[in-house]
């Protein structure tokens, strides 16, 4: 275990090593990232000069949402990006090199890339969590500031785990395209918001088969104080992380045993 960490450390800072060394792409990277996701936020601004709140969230409070949303994306895009390689691996039969070495395939998977947008996103969505947090009814104790920071341990290590489980099509269909692992990632935009603005089958879709409103909206229900009937779902977030991670870590292997190489 500890051996893997300190690869999975040594890897991935080859990996932003390489990412800053081009400096014109380094910043470009981050402003198009912060561009991307602060026009969502003036969206927000814009919504709430024209009403004082949306579904009982007032508009310090969906900054706290897009603030746990964009945080563990960010960290992911910086820290666990690679599986966004693998099906034009897989298409390449580049894979292989991956099974020959001593080292954990997930692992080298998961330290294959790191991507430079992460700086935009972990900025914004810190920024906007700050001043959601400093401007809202958020009354900061001991255990509130625990429960934040296992939020955005567990949330990232999550985004992680999708990161891989919707880019595992690949050992089945293994084209170089697909819009599926991309329209799945794309759902998480709709963490943003506050889950009860939304139909019900948007609700179970973010809930259940994209549980992104675990990272945002149910941990945002117990940090705000929220009366709803939705706070235990807030503190069980880590607990649907460790499913969900067992879920990839389950098809994972079954991907791997289906795995036939290059000329199979």
């Amino acid at each position: 275990m500890r051996r893997n960490a300190r690869l999975y450390l040594k890897l991935q800072l080859i990996q932003l090593r390489t990412a800053v060394e081009y400096r014109a792409d380094f910043w470009i990277g981050i402003l198009g990232a912060s561009l991307m996701h602060g026009a969502g936020l003036v969206f927000v601004v814009a919504l709430f000069g024209q009403i004082n709140e949306i579904a009982g969230w007032s508009a310090w409070e969906v900054a706290i949402l897009y603030g746990l949303a964009l945080i563990p994306r960010g960290l992911t895009e910086l820290f666990c990006d690679g599986p966004w390689i693998l099906r034009m691996m897989l298409n390449k039969g580049e894979f292989d090199r991956v099974l020959v070495r001593p080292v954990s395939p997930a692992l080298q998977v998961a330290t294959m890339l790191a991507s430079i947008h992460g700086v935009g996103q972990l900025t914004l969505g810190t920024v906007a969590f700050w001043l959601g947090a400093s401007r809202s009814d958020l009354d900061w104790t001991w255990w509130k500031a625990a429960f934040f920071v296992a939020i955005v341990i567990s949330s990232w290590i999550m985004l992680c785990a999708i990161n891989f489980l919707v880019n595992l099509i690949g050992f089945w269909e293994p084209s170089a395209q697909s819009a599926i692992p991309t329209a799945y990632a794309m759902l998480i935009d709709f963490a943003k918001f506050p889950l009860d603005i939304y139909h019900n089958a948007i609700k179970v879709l973010i809930t259940v088969v994209a549980p992104y409103a675990f990272i945002s909206y149910f941990p945002a229900v117990v940090l705000l104080d929220k009366e709803t009937a939705w706070t235990w779902l807030g503190l069980a977030s880590p607990l649907v992380t460790i499913v969900v991670v067992l879920l990839t870590s389950r098809l994972w292997k079954i991907g791997l045993n289906r795995y036939q190489g290059v000329g199979h």
